[in-house]
This record gives C-alpha cells, structure tokens and sequence, in this order.
C-alpha cells in the first residue's frame, strides 16, 4: 500500500518537474536536468561518476554534457594534479535554472500538501525525510547550502 501511493506520488513529482523545466522554455530534457540536480547535490563530478550516478554509459554522458555545455548550463575542466580525467561543473546560468525549477516545484508540491484533507503534516514531514536519508539523498537544508555553491569551480582545476 505504501509503495502504491510512493509510485503514485512519484509519478506526480515527475510531471511537476516536467512542467516546471517546460515553463522556462529551456530546452532542457527531464535526463539532463537530473544530471544538473546531480551536479548541484554533489558538486563537480568526473564524467565517469556522474555516467555512474545516473546509471547510464559515459559516452552517453559525454554526448549530453556536450549539449549541455553549448547550452551554458555545464563547464568541462580538469584538475591540476590529473589533466587526464574531465570533470563536469554547473555555470551560474545551470546553477539558476536548477535553483529556479526547484523553486517552481516547491511552490507545486506546497499547493499539493496543503490540497490533502485531513493530513498531518509534522507526521508526513518525518516520514518523507526518513525516506529521503534512505534513499542517500540530502536534506532539503543540505541541498540548498550545496546548490549555493555548486557554480564554483574547485581552485586546482584548468578549463578543459
């Protein structure tokens, strides 16, 4: 039952993401916002981890971070000490548009929560940010302290 409404729920979040993206008539795909989202939560990644993370080969990786870097939203480089491995960044304009999704989608989830009769919130928050550790995730505190951040390169790297 749980699971049930955990699909339902996550089937909803996924349109709202959609919409969200579709609202700011940028051209960016539901896969490469994931990987902005990965980029904004972790920071700069190999191309190697990030194809890790989202569970798809690096050279498809490769191929979206090339759209995503004509499009502004990524930086490639490479680290002085390795200038073989190619790393992945957010730009202040890819840090923007994740931070400006989430907020759209913040706002969509709030009308939602507030929508359902009945419910206790305190109740819900926990349960959902116990899910959210389990699944490896950052609180949403953490998130934004990281997202703030994600559109600075790391001071030992060369613009690849």
């Amino acid at each position: 039952m749980v699971t049930d409404g955990l699909l339902g729920t996550s089937r909803v979040l996924v349109a709202l993401a959609a919409r969200s993206l579709g609202q700011l008539d940028s051209d960016v795909t539901l896969v490469q916002y994931r990987a902005l989202v990965v980029l904004a939560s972790c920071g700069p990644q190999r191309t190697i981890d990030l194809a890790t993370e989202l569970e798809v080969a690096p050279s498809t990786v490769t191929r979206m971070c090339d759209r995503l870097v004509r499009k502004d939203l990524v930086r490639r480089y490479r680290r002085v000490e390795d200038r073989r491995a190619t790393w992945v960044g957010l730009t202040v304009v890819g840090r923007d548009l994740v931070g400006e999704v989430m907020r759209s989608r913040r706002h969509a989830i709030g009308q939602l929560v507030r929508a359902v009769p009945g419910a206790d919130p305190a109740a819900l928050a926990e349960m959902l940010e116990a899910f959210v550790s389990a699944a490896g995730e950052l609180p949403e505190s953490q998130w934004w302290q990281r997202w703030r951040v994600s559109a600075t390169p790391p001071p030992d790297t060369v613009t690849a």
